[in-house]
Formats: C-alpha cells, structure tokens, sequence
C-alpha cells in the first residue's frame, strides 16, 4: 500500500464530495432527525418522591433536622410547623400534609438522659411511596439524636430486571434511544450513499479504471474508506454536540462507531459495484438501508427463535447494542467482545468483496 496514493485519493474524493448536494442531503437529513428526537423526546427519568410533613413541638427540638438528615436525597422533603397537634392530624386526614408528628415537652432531653419518650406520628390511610419512606426514618433519626448507633448496617441493593423484562427504552430513556438510533442512521448513510455514490460516479466517467491502473486495490479501497470514516467522524461529534447527549464511556462508543463505520463503508463499496451510475445508486439506495437500519429499532426485543438469531448476526443490530451499552455506561446487553467480532466479521467478508470487484475490472 502507497501512502502517498492514499493521501491523494482520500483528499480528491474529500474535496468532491463537499461539492455534491446528495452527499449533503445524506448528511443532514439524518442530523435533523436526530436533533428533532432530542426536543420531541423525554428520557422519563424517575423524579424524586416528594412528601409534605407537618410537625407540632411543645419546645424547641432538633428532630427536624435529624430527620432531614436521615432521609437525605431520597426524598424531597418539606417540612412545616404548626400549633398544635389537632392542627397536625387535621392537616393529614384532610390530605394537605403527607406525615405529621407531634413531639412532647422534654422530648430532646429525655432522649439524652438514656429514656424512652412517646412520639407520635400520622399517616394517611393509603401513603405515598414519599411517605413511607420519610415514616421509616424517624428511627435512625431518633437514634442518632440519643447517640446511638443504628444497630445493623443495612445495605440496599435494587434487583435490576433482565433486558427482556424491562425495556431498553426504559433502561436507557426514549430520548437517549431515539438519538443513538440517529447516530447509527448517520453513519449508514454515510457509509452507504455518500461513499458509494462517489464511487459509482468515477466507474460512470470510467475514471476508476483509469484509477486501478496506477494504483493498487488496497490504495483505493482505503482511500474511499477514510473518506467515509472522516465525514462519519465529524457528523457524529456534530450530532453529540448539538444533541448534548453524554456518552458514559467515550473509548468503546468511539470504537463502536470506527468498526460500525468501517464494516459498513465495506458494504456500501459492494452496493455502488451493482450499479452502471448514481442515479440508479440513488433510486435503490433505500432499500438496502433497511436491513441496516431496521434492527436498531427492535434491539433489546425479545422475538424468539430464528429471528432473534437474524438480529444478532446482523452488524447493525450489534452496533446499536455497543453503543447503547457505552451510552448508559451499564451492560445492558453485555457481550461487547462478541458485537465487535460479528461486526468484524461482516467488515472482513465486505473488503474482501470489494478487492474482488476491482480485481475484475481491471482485468
């Protein structure tokens, strides 16, 4: 391989290719979809529990804010005093408070001398999760004002549901899904209309006969490839940009992205090898792009059977499967070795191809 033969056609066909409105089309109608999903979408991340509590001292107390501090950032909490302890039970049997407690005279002092004093607290018939919460932590509270320790170190753990139980968009937000689905149509249409369409016009003005003559199969075909990875590179950190989308794990999404860009920039050069010029490229260039595309909706679907099998062995299924993982920063779907040997595997079989097709056409 010559590098100076690749640097030569990677600036050529760069430079022409600003100049074509269909490489421009094929750029930024997937950019605007991707920046309509960002404003049309919400993530629909969980809000936090929010209670109202309403208290009524006979004298000042620091239970309040040891119950502040006990609840921490789980719960919104707005504390309100009133004055008197009818005041609090009407305030919750009439639903304008969520919890209420009443705290007798001496109660802080008692406390301190080792004593066990009444604390009264009320809830609704029917609690809000809120609620609940704030209820059960009037204990480690109280503990804490006489100074002692909460008697088990209790560690909370959430049981994540398996992908096929709880839905990717539920995993991921549909916002965040919706953009990295636009960021893997970006780059096939990249790879599989704007390269193919600057090599299906140089076969048409047979300036690629010309081409394979004085350079070799690995020249051109490197050459064209940059091109596409280059125009992919700058669109996605475009689409990042404008999106505002954070990527958890910035090295596997960006090589995601290279493999995903590179496998299918191999197989839109063997897509331009089926057409005599650009305007049949142009015209058939949307169905082969719905093979591509297609499975990064249904990812994470449970179908069963052959199906499921079909997905996985496509590049795009497991392209969306790296980088929604990369994304979110979670092994959503795990098995990230084996994304990049399927999609490695297609981009291999791809090159192949195409260094057959120019082999022919030279000779």
């Amino acid at each position: 391989m010559h590098f100076s033969m690749v640097r030569t056609i990677f600036t050529k066909d760069l430079r022409d290719a600003i100049r074509d409105a269909r490489v421009l089309v094929a750029i930024l109608v997937p950019l605007g979809i991707g920046i309509f999903y960002s404003f049309i979408f919400d993530d629909g991340d969980p809000t936090t529990p929010t209670a109202t509590v309403v208290y009524a001292a006979a004298d000042q107390t620091v239970l309040p804010d040891a119950l502040r501090n006990a609840i921490g950032d789980v719960v919104r909490v707005e504390l309100r005093q009133v004055g008197s302890a009818a005041e609090v039970e009407a305030e919750v049997r009439g639903e304008d408070a969520d919890v209420g407690f009443v705290v007798p005279a001496g109660f802080d002092a008692a406390l301190g001398a080792g004593e066990r004093p009444a604390l009264t607290v009320s809830l609704p018939d029917d609690p809000m999760i809120g609620a609940q919460y704030v209820a059960g932590a009037f204990e480690p509270a109280v503990r804490s004002m006489a100074g002692q320790e909460f008697p088990v170190d209790i560690q909370q753990s959430t049981a994540v549901q398996a992908v096929e139980d709880e839905s990717v968009f539920e995993r991921l937000g549909l916002r965040t899904y919706m953009i990295l689905v636009s960021i893997l149509f970006l780059t096939a249409m990249i790879a599989m209309l704007v390269v193919p369409v600057i090599l299906a016009e140089e076969a048409e003005k047979k300036t690629l006969d010309a081409l394979v003559l004085v350079a070799s199969y690995a020249d051109v075909i490197v050459g064209k490839a940059l091109v596409g990875v280059a125009y992919i590179a700058v669109s996605v950190g475009i689409m990042l940009a404008l999106t505002t989308l954070s990527i958890a794990e910035i090295p596997m999404f960006i090589a995601a992205i290279f493999v995903t860009a590179v496998t299918l920039i191999g197989l839109g050069l063997i897509m331009a090898g089926f057409f005599k010029n650009a305007n049949q490229l142009n015209t058939w260039s949307g169905v082969f792009l719905i093979p591509v595309i297609g499975p990064a909706f249904v990812v994470g679907a449970e179908f069963g059977g052959v199906t499921d099998a079909v997905l996985l062995a496509l590049p795009s299924s497991q392209a969306m499967r790296l980088i929604t993982d990369a994304a979110s920063g979670e092994s959503i779907f795990g098995g990230s070795w084996l994304s990049f040997l399927v999609i490695a595997a297609w981009g291999a079989a791809a090159y192949a191809v195409v260094s057959w097709q120019l082999s022919r056409r030279q000779a």
